[in-house]
């Protein structure tokens, strides 16, 4: 079976509030259409954020401008010090890699810096997995927000909570599923 389209992630939106289907993407429009895409596009941010072996690429040399400074493509969601450079703690803020240690943007040192980035993907890019997963995310989040039905709430969160589970992450920014996070957070006795 063939990895799903983002037309299918918004379907699948559009079917978590028993809305028909659509046969073409509505990018940019008002339709209901149009929003599930939306909500999507978010999913897949929210997603390559965090790190997955599709969208992460380890230790990847930067070389500072003329002002010492690294300025990132508008792809990169998050970064961490990698290499020799994993002892530094190197952050983004806003475009450009901060140091977080010496309180300055410049880089000392005249080479290059290395850093594991976390790089934004088009849906279609996505490992087969990936799409499902941020297909039952937007789905999820569309219809709590559309509708705000409790029973289908949960349908859906089992749905992703399957999925979560099988999904491997990447390792540098953290590896535990979304579901096992919340899980293992102690609860407050009454």
């Amino acid at each position: 079976m063939p990895a799903i389209t983002k037309l299918d992630a918004v379907n699948q939106c559009l079917a978590a509030i028993n809305e028909y289907r659509v046969t073409a993407l509505d990018t940019g429009g008002t339709s209901i259409g149009a929003e599930a895409e939306r909500y999507v596009d978010d999913s897949t941010r929210y997603f390559c954020a965090q790190g997955f072996p599709c969208n992460t690429l380890r230790a990847k040399a930067y070389t500072p401008d003329g002002s010492f400074e690294i300025v990132l493509g508008s792809s990169v969601l998050r970064v961490r010090s990698a290499g020799p450079d994993q002892h530094r703690n190197l952050v983004m803020r806003g475009t450009k890699v901060f140091d977080a240690d010496k309180g300055q943007f410049a880089m000392s040192g005249a080479g290059d810096v290395y850093l594991d980035v976390a790089e934004l993907l088009d849906f279609a890019d996505l490992d087969p997995m990936l799409r499902e997963q941020v297909a039952q995310h937007a789905s999820q989040r569309f219809a709590r927000r559309i509708v705000g039905s409790q029973m289908s709430d949960a349908f859906i969160s089992q749905e992703l909570a399957i999925t979560d589970a099988m999904q491997p992450r990447d390792p540098t920014f953290g590896s535990r599923p979304l579901f096992a996070q919340a899980a293992s957070q102690p609860q407050q006795q009454q």
